[in-house]
């Protein structure tokens, strides 16, 4: 009896993501402009420069920091609640599952840094300014996700490479300059001596191309004997930047979601959990289980006067409602491990040998 209370306030929502997302999009524009006018030498008061830099300013390593001192942080998605107007500025990116990173290349060595700012592992690659000298003042920051159990990176996008900043770029030409960065230097995918970690760069497909992107729906498992498994799918909007923190410019829908938002076929694998009946309420109820859920273990946590630094939280199965799918577990399992860590991210032996 209240699904149309559900639909209205999705209604509501999804009209106020589309005013932020204009919104957003004309402040980048005029950031950028600022951003070109800074560099031809025109004069930019502090003020300007202090938007063009304005990332979440959380001090953890001065290997995230910008060159005013403000810190780099991941970009986070949004849902994607209804099939937005231009369609075709949108570009698809597959997500394996895994655990969201940034991987950091300063003063010869590369480092992998959490969601919350954490450094978990640190080991020599072949990015640029990842292995070299004491000293090597050229930088690279990636927006990873880290598979495990394949002990690979996952490329999903980049702020800087080699120095060059990409943050105030826009996401198609950031894509481009990535996919030539591999191309030119295949052995970033593989693992040796040189490059401890391989690093994959992810697949894009533009919405312009509606072929390629109803192929890609269809394809299951998405990769070879699935391997990694496929996340769920994000949505980036050909013209934003690089936002350091939660952004309608990118959104985010599980496979099974697809046909619902989009209107867009997938493969019949993709099989939505029992209790999906509405794409919207279900959006709401996954937040508001996993916002629950998530409160609950900080504050078990807090309480928790054996807990060091690295130690594990383990979680409870009988805590958590029996009608609780199991992407919701998983989601919190991540979110856990990411603003926790665990064992698994204490620096490996092999990257010890760089203290030495």
């Amino acid at each position: 009896m209240f699904r149309n209370l559900y639909k209205q306030s999705g209604k509501i929502i999804t009209e106020l993501q589309e005013d932020r997302r204009r919104k957003l999009l004309e402040e980048q524009k005029r950031n950028r402009l600022l951003l070109q006018d800074l560099n031809r030498g025109t004069n930019c008061d502090e003020s300007n420069k202090e938007t063009m830099h304005s990332h979440p300013n959380k001090k953890s390593s001065r290997a995230l920091q910008d060159a005013y001192g403000s810190e780099y942080s991941l970009q986070l998605s949004e849902w994607l609640r209804e099939r937005p107007e231009n369609i075709c500025d949108w570009i698809l990116v597959p997500c394996p599952k895994g655990q969201r990173c940034l991987v950091v290349t300063y003063s010869g060595r590369t480092e992998m840094f959490t969601k919350s700012g954490r450094r978990r592992m640190y080991f020599h690659s072949l990015l640029p300014g990842g292995n070299g000298p004491r000293g090597c003042k050229v930088s690279t920051i990636l927006d990873c996700v880290y598979s495990h159990d394949e002990d690979t990176f996952y490329v999903l996008d980049a702020l800087v490479y080699g120095n060059q900043e990409l943050v105030h770029c826009e996401a198609q030409f950031r894509f481009f300059w990535l996919r030539s960065k591999f191309d030119e230097c295949p052995e970033l995918g593989l693992s040796n001596k040189y490059n401890k970690k391989s690093f994959k760069y992810l697949p894009r497909y533009d919405f312009e191309n509606s072929a390629d992107v109803s192929e890609a729906f269809q394809q299951y498992p998405f990769w070879p004997e699935n391997v990694p498994r496929l996340d769920g799918w994000l949505f980036y909007h050909k013209e934003a930047s690089y936002t350091c923190g939660s952004t309608p410019l990118v959104g985010w829908l599980f496979a099974f979601m697809v046909p619902d938002i989009l209107g867009i076929d997938v493969n019949e694998n993709y099989i939505p959990p029992m209790n999906y009946t509405d794409p919207l309420i279900y959006m709401d109820e996954f937040d508001a289980k996993l916002s629950t859920l998530k409160q609950r273990h900080i504050t078990k946590s807090t309480h928790s006067k054996e807990m060091d630094y690295f130690e594990t939280i383990e979680i409870d199965d009988q805590s958590i409602d029996e009608n609780d799918n199991a992407e919701l577990f998983k989601v919190l399992n991540d979110e856990r491990q990411l603003e926790i860590g665990e064992q698994c991210y204490r620096l490996h032996v092999c990257e010890e040998e760089l203290l030495q």
